[in-house]
């Protein structure tokens, strides 16, 4: 899966939005929400112990449960409640794609599949599932499937960018790093400052430099990996504090130098 190369940044983000996704009708929870809202996600989780032991368990306070942990850095114990979310609402969209999201980003791909597939089935006009059911399609090494849901996308928004951004992936993995660029170049004309893209961009550019090294084509490689840090500084200048574009200019810049060395 050119693992370090590809990028899922764009879509390893999770869509919590507490106004919508929980029910109204429980004021025990409604006193957790509030302190998840203002930051206190301890004491949030404090409260729905509470009404856990009091056998007051629902899709909601594992919900809120999830997120709670996830904020603390305790993925495992998040991952638990986003489990136990799905057993009381099968295949719901906001939990699956939460969850699948962070299995991917575990490594977890078959595990993830699986979940957004069963949300897909019972969802499968839901946009954001579909999205992430291709991403999870094609770190499953489905591209050719991954595809089919990515054109149907891209048919009914065209002002989306993030299937362009999952096609310029699905390209790169099949070896077509001038249809990543393509892809990527629309999706650039949507989001002109999106750090993510350009980071992607430069990945599909360092590529090509790097192919064309093999050939012995060693100018047109230089001006290839040059263009691919001149993105990737771009992409700099947008999101200062990320290690894994600081980590890939470190890596192009290497490049270039050891080329120009001859």
């Amino acid at each position: 899966m050119h693992k370090g190369k590809i990028l899922l940044l764009t879509l390893i983000l999770f869509v919590f939005s507490a106004g919508n996704s929980f029910a109204q009708s429980e004021p025990d929870y409604q006193t957790a929400l509030a302190e998840f809202q203002k930051g206190n996600s301890e004491k949030a989780l404090e409260i729905i112990r509470v009404l856990h032991e009091q056998g007051k368990r629902s899709y909601d306070t594992h919900y809120l449960a999830a997120f709670c942990h996830y904020n603390a850095g305790r993925n495992k114990s998040a991952a638990t409640h986003w489990s136990e979310a799905l057993k009381l609402k099968p295949g719901d969209p906001a939990v699956s794609v939460d969850f699948a999201r962070y299995l991917i980003q575990a490594g977890r791909n078959s595990d993830a599949l699986e979940i957004i597939y069963n949300s897909y089935q019972i969802n499968p006009k839901n946009r954001e599932v579909r999205l992430l059911y291709a991403t999870a399609l094609l770190y499953n090494n489905k591209a050719r499937e991954a595809l089919y849901i990515i054109e149907k996308l891209k048919a009914e928004d065209g002002n989306d960018y993030r299937p362009l951004v999952l096609e310029a992936q699905v390209y790169f993995y099949l070896g077509s790093a001038e249809k990543a660029e393509v892809s990527l170049k629309w999706a650039q004309s949507l989001v002109p400052n999106n750090p993510n893209v350009l980071n992607n961009l430069g990945l599909v550019y360092e590529k090509v430099g790097n192919q064309e090294a093999k050939r012995g084509n060693i100018k047109k490689a230089l001006e290839q990996l040059r263009n691919a840090k001149e993105q990737l500084e771009s992409a700099l200048k947008l999101k200062p504090d990320d290690e894994k574009i600081k980590g890939n200019i470190r890596r192009i810049e290497a490049r270039i130098n050891a080329l120009s060395a001859g």
